[in-house]
């Protein structure tokens, strides 16, 4: 049996049913910027636990890594990511020029920022309908590289299913942060004082961007390091030789696990911009 509290309260389900459904959402520029935002979030749930999910195989635990490394610069490859990394500076440049030419708490710069999130939004999802076929070949060959792996030197299935489950258990979590998210933004779309929110979403802005910048630059420095050990590879060994080989994919693995170490030191700090927009919006009296 559920716990009664975990139900969502008949104010939540109004505004959601609002937000998702009712025709007169549709025009309001922070609703659909928040339904934007929603399944943004959703589909990179739906995206991290693929990839979680692929690795979870009774496989050689190294050729896994290999393989999972070179999906990820397959994707690094396709774009996607220079195209969402566009799109947000667009959005931040055109946040930028609504606070510089409306004064704060008007209704031209809400109606200002509105708009260029919702613009960020169809940005966002015209990058992913255009890259999607790319990113789809990368994971088919991810899964064509990874059954072709040998088995482990112990096979161990119990710890596959408790990786399965884990992937599971991680994916769950996401949604239910994308749906308290889209229910705080809702909520402060409907229900708070439009001025106080956008004040709100700048200080957000302002707490990740470091946290972003320091995250871009431990990856490109990540990125770096890969390219020059592999020009090394290619100076040292013959074109074609197993020994190049080897070195080629070592240096693709380092790179792939300093890359997923920076997200992970980005992580909890990005995590308390999150819950400090949270209690903001929530401390912002009702609208007038």
């Amino acid at each position: 049996m559920k716990n009664a509290s975990a139900r969502p309260s008949l104010g939540t389900v109004l505004t959601l049913a609002v937000a998702l459904g009712a025709p007169a959402a549709w025009g309001n520029p922070c609703i659909q910027d928040a339904r934007g935002e929603f399944r943004d979030c959703k589909a990179g749930c739906v995206e991290d636990f693929q990839v979680a999910k692929d690795a979870c195989l009774n496989r050689d635990h190294q050729c896994v890594e290999v393989c999972r490394a070179k999906r990820e610069d397959c994707r690094e490859a396709t774009g996607i990511d220079q195209a969402f990394a566009a799109c947000d500076a667009t959005l931040a440049s055109a946040k930028q020029d609504c606070r510089d030419r409306f004064p704060a708490g008007s209704a031209d710069r809400d109606r200002c920022i509105d708009q260029a999130q919702v613009v960020a939004f169809q940005c966002r999802d015209d990058a992913r309908e255009q890259f999607g076929p790319a990113l789809k070949r990368c994971r088919r060959q991810f899964r064509a590289c990874a059954r072709a792996c040998g088995p482990p030197e112990q096979p161990d299935p119990a710890a596959v299913a408790q990786c399965k489950d884990t992937a599971k258990q991680n994916f769950r979590t996401c949604n239910a942060n994308c749906l308290e998210d889209f229910q705080v933004a809702v909520d402060a779309c409907l229900n708070r004082d439009h001025a106080c929110v956008e004040q709100c979403r700048a200080d957000r802005d302002g707490c990740r961007q470091p946290i972003l910048d320091q995250l871009n630059s431990d990856i490109a420095a990540c990125n770096a390091r890969r390219d020059s050990d592999i020009q090394n590879c290619k100076n040292i060994f013959p074109d074609g030789s197993p020994e190049q080989e080897q070195c080629i994919d070592n240096a693709q693995v380092q790179a792939f696990e300093c890359r997923d170490q920076a997200r992970e030191n980005a992580r909890p700090g990005l995590e308390s911009c999150r819950q400090a927009f949270q209690s903001c919006v929530q401390q912002c009296p009702p609208a007038s």
